[in-house]
């Protein structure tokens, strides 16, 4: 396992640096239309073929072309797997998941995430502070320092990340709304402020053949501060910690199992 992780490292990696050059980018845009020899691709470049020849073997090392069978033309083709599996890298990393991302309204940001656990055991992980702790933790190597839950309408709660560095961001609000195992309701104003105002966030659940979907709205004071919010990475964290969590609901299934 461990050596096929490496080997896709390394692919990535030849791959990433074989299209850090603006030429080579364009040697794959012309063959995307179809295979040329060294001396078709030259023309449109106002290079020499030798030059190009340099091109076209970082490009065959990094296994994004190949070489034709024509002994007397050589014409390259394109190789789309490398670049498939480059394209499939970076939509993990704007959004790992199955994490829908949508914005409603001036002021609402909406995202939907299927989890493979019934609803009351979602439920469940955002309400036992034991659980939260488990995936609510923020950046990686990261901790939910402080994880104090609100239970019922009108109880305030309160959560605090600390990263591996030491520095913390805290948030706390009022439970406005609780309805086991279906919603959850409340207010958020961090510590740190990073959007002006405060937020309402309400987390729904509803079950379907044994799956959870899961809609989270939060809405915003104003149009500028949700713009404010699009502008950070949020949609990438909240999809890594729902990516955790749907880790952790499945080891939940083989700790009761056992």
């Amino acid at each position: 396992m461990t050596s096929n992780i490496q080997s896709a490292e390394n692919n990535l990696d030849a791959t990433f640096a074989a299209l850090s050059d603006a030429t080579r980018r364009r040697i794959l845009k012309r063959l995307a239309m179809g295979d040329a020899t060294v001396a078709e691709l030259a023309a449109p470049f106002n290079l020499s073929q030798p030059t190009i020849s340099k091109h076209l073997k970082v490009l065959e090392r990094a296994g994004l072309i190949r070489a034709g069978r024509d002994a007397q033309r050589r014409p390259r083709s394109l190789v789309s797997q490398p670049l498939d599996e480059a394209t499939a890298w970076l939509k993990e990393y704007r959004n790992p998941g199955t994490l829908q991302f949508s914005t409603r309204g001036d002021r609402e940001i909406v995202m939907k995430r299927i989890f493979s656990a019934p609803r009351e055991s979602v439920f469940e992980a955002f309400t036992r502070p034991g659980l939260l702790k488990r995936w609510f933790y923020g950046k990686p190597g990261g901790t939910l320092a402080v994880c104090k839950v609100a239970l019922k309408p009108g109880e305030p709660f309160r959560y605090v990340w600390r990263d591996a560095d030491g520095s913390e961001m805290g948030m706390q609000g009022i439970c406005l709304e609780l309805v086991r195992p279906e919603r959850i309701v409340a207010t958020e104003r961090f510590d740190q402020a990073w959007y002006p105002g405060e937020a309402l966030g309400t987390i729904e659940l509803k079950e379907q053949k044994g799956r959870t979907v899961l809609t989270q709205t939060i809405r915003y004071e104003s149009r500028s501060a949700r713009e404010q919010v699009l502008r950070t990475p949020v949609e990438h964290g909240i999809a890594f910690g729902y990516d955790r969590l749907e880790s952790l609901l499945e080891s939940l299934k083989g700790e009761k199992r056992r």
